[in-house]
């Protein structure tokens, strides 16, 4: 499916829209595993929540009809109109991630809900479960990882579009409001524990080489970088 030309919505719009389908999913289709994940777990852990393209939620459990039956839940909202609900699956090796999308318009502007089976290269949802917590925000109690695999997680996005400028400005602001909080050892641990120590290495070299941005605390995660960005 081509998407719209990306627009990002303003939270108090991303906010509607979570706080129904997290509670759907979890109360009323028995989802046990939801996590809110992407952009709004950064969200959660900053004063002011960020603009976002879509709401990405990661869950081992839900399926077509789940994801039916949250489509014509968000339809009843007075500002929301579901335009289509599309399957995509990708493959990593012996691995398949599956993604449910839903296709919005609130208030005219394009929107997604999207659902994850998988993370990382197709891993399993499981490899978060030591670092997610119960967060209470925008009058929800809301599973999601901590800032440390929040953190490990942006590090982490797939080549070959891997950490761009605009994901890094954002990584940036996350970490410079929640610094006193952050362990950046404990997020060097987590990479490690994931195997993605190459992976994050490739992303911040290419992120150093195309746009001489560095990741606030990279040398505490993967250590000697500095030696490779020269």
């Amino acid at each position: 499916m081509k998407r719209p030309q990306e627009i990002r919505a303003p939270p108090r719009d991303w906010v509607e829209v979570l706080r129904v389908a997290y509670p759907f999913l979890r109360d009323k289709q028995k989802v046990g595993d939801l996590v809110l994940f992407g952009s709004q777990a950064l969200s959660i852990y900053m004063k002011s929540p960020l603009r976002s393209k879509d709401l990405d939620l990661l869950s081992g459990q839900v399926g077509p009809r789940k994801v039916e039956a949250l489509s014509k839940e968000l339809g009843t909202l007075d500002n929301v109109e579901v335009k289509a609900n599309t399957v995509h699956t990708r493959m990593f090796g012996p691995r398949m991630m599956t993604t449910y999308a839903i296709e919005l318009r609130i208030g005219g502007v394009p929107f997604f809900v999207e659902l994850f089976d998988r993370i990382l290269d197709g891993q399993t949802p499981l490899v978060l479960q030591p670092y997610v917590q119960v967060v209470k925000r925008w009058k929800l109690e809301i599973w999601t990882p901590d800032r440390e695999a929040i953190m490990a997680l942006r590090l982490s996005f797939r080549q070959p579009e891997g950490i761009t400028r605009f994901n890094a400005t954002r990584l940036n602001s996350f970490i410079e409001e929640n610094r006193n909080r952050l362990r950046f050892n404990q997020v060097a641990s987590i990479v490690r524990s994931w195997k993605m120590e190459d992976w994050v290495e490739k992303n911040l070299i290419d992120l150093y080489q195309r746009n001489g941005l560095r990741i606030i605390g990279d040398s505490k995660i993967i250590p000697g970088i500095e030696k490779k960005l020269k």
